[in-house]
């Protein structure tokens, strides 16, 4: 989706799979960008904002450069009245291509399924009042290009009811951006949005004139979405999979068949591996440096203290497989476990036992070709924090037509 900033300016919006994209997928596909940098907009990692600079070489994508970036001197606005508190953002030389793809997360950004009737009513029938809070600043809805088939939804008159989108036409709540498209069948649904005070602050990150412009902008699930686009698992399965991702804060589930999603559900009531972590440190009396060592190579095994994480987000995973075996015909032999940076072979063991399927943790960067300095020495776990930044920049080199 395309956003008219201002007369001369315009950022996009990327949801690519909703167009069919990623490996296998039915949609015709376009370039974008041939050497774009993107990055995980984190202001609380001591190391930095995760970042990739990816190039195209022969119709393959290749990392140039990887490593940790300073953050923006400030932080993502959560109102209005913020949005004046505008750094600028200046990336090192590395990093430094034409263009760039920003993923970003806050409480305020959200990726879900929805229905169309849920759709219309929470995003056509916000309160006048709403809109209209005093001290806001006025700025009118930018105009929004909507390339994919909107919602199948049944009119429902005018006033204070919801009202049928029509084809091209942005969808806005007090300032939230959604983007909609019907994807495997009519009653699945993906919703995504973002304040669109939040979307103007992150557009104006990257000053205009100077390497990288801003072409992308991506809340951090859908970037995550993307990044499975080119693991030779997910290529040689044809686009059909199911893949975990497991984030600092929460577990969701992605299905894809062809490379069209049509399952997408968080994991309810599980909060992602740093709660992981902190049971485990806690439990065991680990000091912070030795939980890696133990879910790594330790003697000591963790599964006591990982089980009782681990069983509802298997049981969840199980109903996840069911679904798609029922309704789409999907039979799932393995499954990507993706985000998580420590502990995988324990998460695998105990899937295997509880379910009789892998959970496969390949690097996040596997299926890129290698152009790099200093990447040799990651391992698949440590190349885990890198996942929203490669998801972002493959979300906007290739993008769905």
């Amino acid at each position: 989706m395309q956003i008219q900033l201002t007369k001369d300016k315009s950022i996009n919006v990327n949801i690519p799979f909703l167009d069919g994209g990623g490996a296998g997928g039915g949609a015709k596909r376009r370039q974008g960008p041939s050497d774009l940098v993107g990055v995980d907009l984190r202001f609380d990692d001591p190391r930095g904002c995760p970042a990739v600079r990816l190039v195209r070489k022969k119709d393959k994508l290749h990392v140039l450069a990887v490593g940790f970036v300073p953050p923006p001197d400030g932080d993502i606005p959560s109102s209005w009245e913020e949005l004046p508190k505008q750094p600028t953002w200046t990336l090192p030389a590395d990093f430094q291509s034409t263009a760039a793809a920003i993923a970003a997360s806050s409480a305020d950004m959200f990726l879900r399924q929805t229905t169309p009737d849920a759709l219309t009513a929470n995003s056509m029938t916000a309160p006048k009042a709403a809109l209209e809070q005093p001290g806001r600043k006025k700025i009118g809805l930018r105009s929004a290009k909507q390339e994919t088939a909107p919602a199948t939804a049944e009119s429902a008159g005018s006033g204070g009811k919801a009202i049928k989108p029509e084809a091209g036409v942005p969808l806005s709540n007090n300032g939230t951006r959604f983007v909609v498209q019907p994807l495997a069948d009519e009653s699945f649904i993906v919703e995504s949005g973002m304040p669109e005070y939040q979307v103007l602050w992150l557009s104006r990150l990257l000053p205009e004139g100077k390497r990288p412009t801003a072409v992308s902008i991506q809340t951090l699930n859908a970037a995550l979405l993307s990044s499975v686009f080119c693991q030779p698992d997910f290529v040689e399965a044809g686009g059909d999979a199911i893949v975990l991702f497991m984030t600092r804060e929460s577990v969701f589930f992605a299905g894809y068949q062809e490379g069209r999603l049509l399952l997408l559900r968080e994991c309810p009531g599980a909060h992602g591996y740093v709660a992981m972590r902190e049971a485990v440190k806690s439990r065991l009396g680990l000091e912070e440096a030795m939980v890696d060592s133990v879910l790594n190579e330790s003697l000591i095994d963790p599964t006591p203290v990982l089980e009782p994480f681990a069983r509802p987000i298997l049981q969840q995973l199980e109903i996840s497989m069911d679904y798609l075996l029922r309704r789409h015909s999907l039979r799932i032999s393995k499954v990507l476990l993706m985000g998580l940076p420590s502990g995988a072979q324990y998460w695998s063991n105990m899937s295997l036992e509880a379910l009789k399927v892998p959970l496969i943790t390949p690097s996040a960067f596997a299926g890129l070709g290698d152009l790099s300095k200093g990447r040799t020495q990651m391992d698949d776990g440590q190349s885990q924090v890198f996942l929203g930044a490669i998801g972002a920049a493959i979300a906007a080199m290739e993008v769905g037509e």
